[in-house]
């Protein structure tokens, strides 16, 4: 598998082109590379200086990465890197999740044996961070790693023979979509055939439970426990739903040959920590603090994301609330895991799917560096925290960026005088690239 690879990527030397003319904040000289499948990259050399001999390749399940902020910001501090489209880009619908490590192992190959970087570190930013992790994980350990009874989906055998990366840089990289999913549907829709049927005890936007219309709402500890172990119960119900289907597909009994829709309303907009902010709000243990002016000190964190009350709209809506356009496989491959608790680790079966951070991260030896970016919308600095201590690497580091966002930019609306945060973009990059050239 590992040869046929690179074989294919060393037959694109000759396709590649110069994209057209565009301006780029530093590195304007980006190279279009089409791979097999479907996936694209963009490769982004410095415009001077020595040879690079640390490629960094960053890639999403399906977000479109070729203009990341990381491809000029680390392409400008002396790296190569390559900015990948997966073959599902921009379609979610279509995610065969346990395909993905195939198309990042076409980035590394690529970088390793066309471009001759000695050392490639794997770039995962935001949902990007679960797909390097899995793919570490099965380059180091095999396939064994994605298959097994307690899976969900089932990787292939064609995953054997993957080329391990030297790093992994996770940017808020979260504990993988199934995980931000369960967290995330509306738990008070107790019968699938019917939405409309509520649970008011447990819908989170009545004030009568805690909603606040503005600022942080406040949810009592009974309802918070009640609704965390819904939102699992509801999860398993779609879960079982959705194997049903597909086995009558498989058994030919189904309105399909291949797949079917599944469409869930209220799957997503219905994230409690983003509306109460007393909910995993703080780093548990003190922690790293890279501040504005660079200094770094070691304390409690808190996250600083303002609250979200108008998730009560968005969770009504179709566009943002309803996850439409899914399938029964995309379903049950990359936005479904089995649990009793949403927020309780160790009530969550982290290992069910096959797209999760805390889980392949245990399966992962080589140096890695988790960052939290204090503004994550999703409030996600725990499961930066937690992310770290799952990583089973003996090298590892974690460091939370003053008043970044996930976009690894400045926030905005925070508050505290402007530009209080004006130096988080260079912050995370200066620190992420000192931590790589030191180590490669």
């Amino acid at each position: 598998m590992r040869a046929a690879i690179q074989t294919a990527t060393a037959a694109l030397v000759s396709a590649i082109v110069l994209s057209p003319a565009a301006p780029l904040s530093a590195q304007s000289n980006p190279l279009y590379v089409p791979f097999r499948d479907g996936a694209a990259g963009a490769l982004y050399r410095p415009d001077s200086g020595p040879a690079p001999r640390v490629g960094i390749l960053v890639m999403h399940r399906e977000g479109n990465f070729m203009r990341h902020i990381s491809c000029t910001e680390f392409s400008q501090r002396g790296f190569l890197v390559l900015c990948m489209n997966s073959r599902f880009h921009n379609n979610e619908s279509a995610v065969n999740w346990e395909l993905i490590p195939l198309d990042v192992a076409q980035g590394v190959n690529y970088l390793k044996n066309v471009q001759g970087v000695p050392r490639v570190v794997l770039f995962g930013s935001s949902g990007g961070g679960v797909t390097m992790s899995f793919y570490q994980a099965v380059a180091e350990n095999g396939p064994a790693v994605c298959q097994g009874p307690n899976k969900l989906a089932q990787c292939s055998d064609d995953l054997a023979g993957l080329t391990p990366a030297d790093g992994i840089v996770l940017s808020d990289g979260h504990p993988g979509n199934p995980i931000m999913r369960l967290r995330s549907l509306n738990p008070s829709i107790v019968d699938e055939s019917n939405p409309a049927r509520r649970d008011p005890a447990l819908d989170p936007f009545r004030a009568e439970n805690g909603y606040r219309s503005s600022g942080s709402s406040e949810y009592s500890e009974d309802f918070k426990n009640r609704y965390f172990e819904a939102q699992a119960e509801r999860m398993n119900r779609l879960i079982d739903m959705a194997a049903q289907q597909l086995q009558e597909i498989e058994a030919g009994q189904g309105p399909y040959a291949d797949d079917a829709p599944f469409n869930s309303v209220g799957f997503d907009g219905a994230r409690l920590q983003s509306l109460d902010l007393s909910i995993r709000h703080t780093t548990l243990r003190p922690a790293k603090f890279l501040r504005n002016d660079g200094t770094v000190t070691t304390e409690i964190v808190p996250s600083i994301a303002p609250p979200r009350p108008n998730l009560a709209e968005l969770n009504a809506t179709f566009h943002q609330g309803t996850q439409g356009g899914l399938t029964l496989r995309s379903f049950l491959s990359s936005n479904a895991i089995r649990a009793t608790h949403s927020i309780d680790e160790r009530r969550i079966a982290l290992c069910s799917t096959n797209n999760s951070t805390p889980c392949m991260l245990q399966r992962v030896t080589v140096p890695v560096l988790v960052a939290a970016m204090q503004a994550s919308f999703q409030n996600l600095i725990q499961d930066m925290e937690s992310n770290y201590s799952y990583a089973r690497s003996e090298d590892k580091d974690f460091i939370i960026v003053e008043g970044a966002t996930t976009g690894i930019t400045p926030c905005t609306t925070c508050g505290g005088a402007p530009g209080q945060f004006s130096n988080a973009t260079k912050n995370f990059f200066d620190y992420a690239a000192g931590w790589i050239n030191t180590r490669f």
